[in-house]
């Protein structure tokens, strides 16, 4: 659910979100050291990926925007208006690229931040306008926070995607792709490498055992966790486990109640 007075504060307090709510612009939170590259869009596929002059493939950093229907599926709520922002962002001269920490995906796009002929990051200002959700999968963590800090302010808002509330329940899940769940933790059981917490529905949560605060998890049992990511959908074969995981890799976008 949106978040609002009456929740009670998430995992860091409510002092973390009146810091995701201060510093309102974009130009200060922003930006990257250096200058990156200068580059020219020549076609954009959606509101976040693009193609540059020179061919490259971008898939933007800490965004992911509504789906694009393909093969005559309905696009998702506000997947247009978030390609037509992400046009109107790209047109102008002075755009500037700079390449992740980790620069590719398994699909050989480019990983990176843009930036506009005012430094502003493109990235950013979708995300203050509700047009997408912030995501983070390290290494590429640079923006994270200011990121986190836009999406905030949209959705105290109530802008774009924000407007009707995007959360499902986790016993509502019921196919693969990227959402945003919330539910309350049953069991945490860790097994090998791996820590997995299993919510009130078909979703369990995969965290590494190495990742920092893991260890604390057992006492979470009973709780509310907001989380979203991309969930993966295993299927119904193997007995006794969830049919539905979402790998957690980073603890910012975890809100525990």
């Amino acid at each position: 659910m949106a978040l609002s007075g009456s929740k009670k504060a998430p995992l860091w307090g409510a002092f973390f979100i009146a810091w995701l709510l201060a510093t309102p612009t974009l130009a200060d939170s922003c930006s990257l050291p250096g200058v990156g590259e200068q580059v020219v869009s020549s076609r954009v596929i959606d509101g976040d990926t693009l193609e540059l002059g020179d061919g490259r493939r971008v898939r933007l950093i800490g965004i992911n925007t509504p789906e694009i229907g393909r093969r005559g599926a309905p696009s998702e709520p506000y997947a247009q208006k978030a390609r037509a922002e992400l046009q109107r962002l790209v047109g102008d001269a002075g755009l500037r690229l700079v390449v992740g920490q980790e620069a590719r995906d398994s699909y050989g796009r480019t990983l990176g931040h843009l930036f506009d002929a005012q430094g502003i990051n493109i990235e950013a200002q979708l995300l203050s306008r509700g047009l997408g959700f912030a995501v983070g999968i390290p290494p590429n963590l640079a923006l994270l926070e200011c990121h986190l800090r836009q999406e905030q302010q949209a959705r105290h808002q109530r802008l774009g995607v924000w407007r009707q509330v995007p959360v499902k329940r986790a016993s509502e899940v019921s196919q693969g792709g990227f959402q945003l769940v919330r539910g309350r933790i049953v069991t945490v059981q860790t097994v090998g490498r791996h820590t997995w917490v299993e919510l009130d529905g078909p979703l369990v949560l995969r965290l590494p055992v190495d990742l920092p605060g893991a260890a604390d998890i057992a006492s979470w049992r009973g709780r509310e966790l907001e989380v979203r990511g991309w969930v993966v959908d295993r299927g119904s074969s193997r007995r006794g486990h969830k049919r539905f995981m979402l790998p957690l890799l980073e603890w910012r976008l975890v809100h525990l109640e």
